[in-house]
């Protein structure tokens, strides 16, 4: 276990009917040694593949959580995350229920204490160890479930709906923004959104092409989740897949592909998914098919993407975004 699993095994109570592990494999081990019954939930679907499958619940609900008296989690990046996390935990886990959560120290905010006690009347935070450090919550406020949550965009025509756990929540950040613009000009018969968030892209491009095939693909159950709730609010077919690749997809098989691709995992930079990203998108794409991609610009992708793809041009650019179009070879 690495000082985050650790210091939240060590903060933990001796033993559990029914532990729930949130977003980390890791404690999969640790957790059988403490309860009788142990489940494990990952959103990122790289996660999900290293538990074995008979410890997998297939979401977090009113079924899977009921019994669970103790939750170990990795605190997410995101407050909204943790509150959707927080907010099912205390609406359908045991009344009883204990939560230990940590992360390193400097990532670490009194934000987190204050969302964990909108849904539970004790938090305490522990001593530092390791560089890391622990949220205990215990005594559960059940309330009204609040996520996902919608959001009208009338410049882009649609709403948008989304799980806490999502990149921008039910927000359109300014990346997307500038390849939202694209959207309704892009046409072809099979359409891929990889990465696809909250689902704003796939149904600007489903949209735009109501006879085409449209696909959304990303690593995050939430966000998979999101980008199906978003197009059936808004009148639109969608293929959602949760996956890391574009398995379902044949060579040469796609028109057009866009992403706003991620730079970090979790809480640490990585590059290599969006590197992943681009290669897959360059085995998909037919010859002068087209990927649209926004990214930060002091990035290096442009000639990362000439190589993977095909030739890349800017197509607009300021100090924060860069949208490039590259046409597969």
């Amino acid at each position: 276990m690495d000082p985050i699993e650790r210091i939240i095994a060590e903060q933990s109570p001796d033993s559990a009917r029914h532990l729930l592990v949130i977003d980390d494999p890791g404690l999969a081990e640790a957790a059988q040694e403490v309860a009788g019954r142990v489940s494990l939930w990952c959103d990122d679907c790289r996660d999900a593949d290293l538990v074995a499958p008979e410890l997998l619940v297939d979401s977090l609900d009113e079924e899977s959580l009921a019994g669970v008296d103790m939750v170990w989690m990795r605190l997410p990046k995101a407050l909204s995350a943790l509150d959707e996390y927080a907010e099912l935990i205390a609406a359908f886990a045991d009344p009883q229920v204990q939560v230990i959560a940590a992360a390193r120290t400097k990532n670490l905010t009194r934000s987190m204490n204050d969302v964990l006690a909108k849904h539970f009347e004790g938090v305490s935070a522990s001593l530092g160890k390791n560089k890391c450090r622990a949220l205990r919550a215990a005594d559960a406020k059940p309330k009204e479930l609040s996520w996902p949550r919608e959001r009208l965009h009338p410049d882009l025509g649609i709403g948008v709906i989304a799980h806490g756990m999502v990149f921008a929540t039910n927000k359109v950040d300014d990346g997307t923004v500038l390849l939202a613009a694209r959207c309704p000009d892009l046409h072809g018969e099979v359409l891929v959104d990889f990465g696809c968030g909250s689902g704003i892209l796939a149904t600007l491009l489903a949209r735009a092409n109501r006879e085409a095939e449209v696909h959304a693909v990303d690593t995050s159950w939430a966000a998979v989740d999101s980008t199906r709730i978003t197009a059936e609010a808004n009148g639109q077919r969608v293929d959602v897949h949760w996956a890391e690749a574009l398995t379902g997809l044949g060579d040469d098989s796609v028109d057009v592909v866009v992403m706003n691709p991620p730079f970090h995992r979790g809480i640490a930079k990585d590059s290599e998914p969006a590197l992943e990203m681009f290669a897959e998108t360059g085995r998909v794409l037919r010859p002068g098919g087209e990927l649209w991609c926004v990214y930060n610009s002091h990035l290096p992708w442009k000639a990362r993407l000439n190589d993977a793809v095909g030739p890349t041009s800017v197509e607009t650019q300021n100090p924060f975004y860069t949208l490039t179009r590259s046409v597969a070879r």
